[in-house]
């Protein structure tokens, strides 16, 4: 019996050393949103489908808790999901696009961390937070999204697709063209932060595939680890009208197939460092708009000077759109400031 005795105290540092997997309790505040009738799960990665582990908010104190044996060496991926019907709804997951905390490789899920033993981690639903005391949520803004859909292939119903709450859903953000004049467009509510997003058609059936060969603009794209190219936005805390654009281009693609001599308003020298000139051939009144990389409005001048002059001067370096239209007749440029 003492022999025994010792054989087993002998081995117990080897099952100890053995053990890989351990309890894990999450924990998620959903301070900052409502939860849906079925609840907060966890799911996704190592977890399972969308429904793997049920959390619970007996105490109806916010923090939604649950818990699932995982193994501790780390890797693999997780996310949190707001009352999913069914274990492949992942429409309803939180969406972390864009944020230090997310997988890019891995739909933009949460990242599992190491660990040696039984293990509480601690989330706030939609956050890198790691903590049940969320931050004060920044008020969303709503932000125009435009698509020149002239020069994509055909379809039927035209989408806006990204890191969104709905998570690069092929339905859930329909664009419209109500003038009929091939731009269509969606003003959506979002919070301030940065996003990943393309222009898609008939539920994934058509997307934006960006051959960055073919693009004498790409700052409105990157590509990811995992290879995506994507356009990427970051919003700030005011109202968004984004300039329209083309079809797999960054800007718009009204003058696609024109030469620089063709266009009815012209715009010089570019690159510009102080002054741009505008060359009016009519004599009606024009309306002038630069855009910075981002969408924003950073300059409105109306005028019926046949040379109108903007002074640039206080704009900082970088890529600029410039929409020159009267009535009906426009023309866009890309300007390059020094």
């Amino acid at each position: 019996m003492k022999k025994m005795y010792a054989f087993i105290v002998l081995c117990l540092p080897l099952f100890i050393s053995a053990q890989t997997d351990y309890t894990v309790t999450f924990k998620v505040s959903t301070a900052n949103i409502t939860v849906g009738a079925n609840g907060i799960y966890a799911g996704g990665g190592v977890l399972g489908d969308a429904q793997a582990v049920q959390l619970d908010d007996s105490d109806g104190n916010g923090v939604w808790t649950g818990t699932a044996t995982v193994t501790g060496s780390g890797g693999g991926n997780f996310i949190f999901l707001n009352s999913p019907s069914n274990g492949g709804d992942w429409g309803t997951k939180e969406s972390l696009g864009g944020l230090p905390c997310s997988d890019p490789n891995n739909y933009d899920d949460r990242i599992f961390p190491s660990f040696t033993q039984d293990t509480t981690l601690m989330f706030c639903f939609g956050t890198c937070v790691n903590d049940t005391v969320c931050p004060t949520p920044l008020a969303p803004v709503n932000v125009t999204f435009q698509s020149d859909r002239r020069h994509s292939p055909a379809f039927t119903n035209a989408y806006l697709s990204g890191t969104f709450p709905s998570a690069w859903s092929g339905d859930a953000y329909p664009m419209t063209d109500d003038d009929g004049d091939s731009i269509y467009t969606v003003v959506m509510s979002i919070t301030p932060g940065d996003y990943r997003y393309k222009f898609t058609a008939d539920n994934w059936a058509l997307q934006e595939n960006f051959v960055t060969a073919n693009m004498s603009d790409t700052s409105c794209v990157n590509t990811n680890s995992a290879g995506n190219t994507d356009r990427f936005i970051t919003i700030g805390t005011n109202d968004t009208v984004l300039p329209v654009a083309c079809w797999e281009q960054c800007g718009p693609c009204s003058n696609i197939g024109l030469k620089e001599s063709d266009l009815i308003f012209k715009a010089y020298p570019n690159p510009v460092e102080d002054i741009l000139i505008v060359e009016n051939p009519i004599s009606d009144r024009i309306e002038v708009s630069v855009f910075n990389a981002l969408g924003q409005s950073v300059l409105n001048v109306s005028s019926q000077d046949p040379l109108l002059q903007l002074n640039l001067s206080d704009l900082p370096s970088g890529l600029y759109y410039a929409k020159m239209s009267s009535g009906t007749m426009e023309s866009f440029i890309t300007l390059t400031k020094y």
